[in-house]
């Protein structure tokens, strides 16, 4: 089984929404959509190989019509509930580029994870957002210690420059010490702050995503080039680097190597870049 800890949100896409007017109407074509990293993998993945999200959402319409979306895209759910449910709002440019402003509600609030919920776990895949907060990460940490414990493999996608840079180089590597991932996935703009922080993922397959050009991945100090195909009609951007880690999750668990689940990632991403919101 695939478990997958983090965020499940609602994202109000905005297409057309990234040059605005102050003080006056802007046309734009608007969507409500169930959002949130670590869900948007889980539903990717799902009918590929059983999965099972756990995270934290309000005690609210909104939530419970996330959690009732999610199951019925055939992940097992387990949820803790409280506050209010978060909510993303992703301007979309002409070209598929988002920008997000963001607002994580409960999902910031994930406490001490029930040992239940952890059962039956071969690989466990962490969102960085889930790890961004001081008391969420501690549920998050021990959660991996448990089921790598158990033999489970982990992996973890860096997901925000911006939350690379509010946890700063000392905590980023203190939890790369703490998880020991298997995997690191990261897109470009990732990979080179991860550079400038000075991490050290000579431990780890990394694997740098960039958009049309090829995948890079690095073993054991020798990097190597996985090619894509360049898709010329992006829509929206949103989620494609989550249907990736599905995807390349997805081959590694039935054996795939590194450079043929980075093509299986690949392949699942494109059809991310072609819909408005995540899969």
């Amino acid at each position: 089984m695939l478990l997958v800890i983090g965020d499940l949100v609602a994202d109000l896409i905005v297409l057309g929404g990234a040059s605005l007017e102050r003080g006056t109407d802007n046309p734009a074509e608007v969507r409500l959509t169930r959002g949130g990293s670590a869900a948007n993998v889980a539903v990717a993945a799902a009918s590929r190989h059983p999965v099972r999200f756990i995270g934290c959402v309000g005690d609210d319409t909104i939530g419970r019509a996330l959690v009732g979306e999610l199951e019925a895209s055939g992940v097992e759910v387990r949820v803790q509930r409280g506050g209010r449910t978060g909510a993303i709002v992703v301007l979309v440019d002409a070209v598929g580029e988002r920008t997000m402003i963001t607002d994580r509600g409960a999902a910031a609030e994930l406490a001490t994870i029930d040992p239940g919920w952890l059962t039956g776990a071969r690989w466990l895949h962490l969102p960085l957002y889930g790890l961004a907060e001081p008391a969420s990460r501690r549920a998050v940490t021990d959660a991996a210690a448990a089921v790598s414990q158990a033999g489970a493999c982990v992996s973890l996608d860096l997901s925000s420059v911006a939350t690379m840079r509010h946890l700063g180089a000392a905590e980023l590597g203190r939890i790369l010490d703490e998880l020991r991932p298997a995997v690191v996935l990261a897109n470009g703009d990732e990979a080179r702050a991860a550079s400038d922080l000075g991490l050290a993922l000579d431990r780890t397959t990394f694997v740098v995503k960039r958009g049309g050009d090829p995948v890079v991945v690095v073993q054991h100090g020798r990097s190597s080039e996985v090619p894509v195909q360049r898709v010329d009609d992006v829509l929206d951007s949103t989620g494609a680097g989550d249907a990736f880690a599905a995807g390349y999750i997805s081959a590694a668990l039935d054996g795939a190597d590194a450079h043929a689940s980075a093509r299986a990632g690949s392949e699942l991403a494109m059809s991310a870049l072609r819909r408005a919101g995540a899969l």
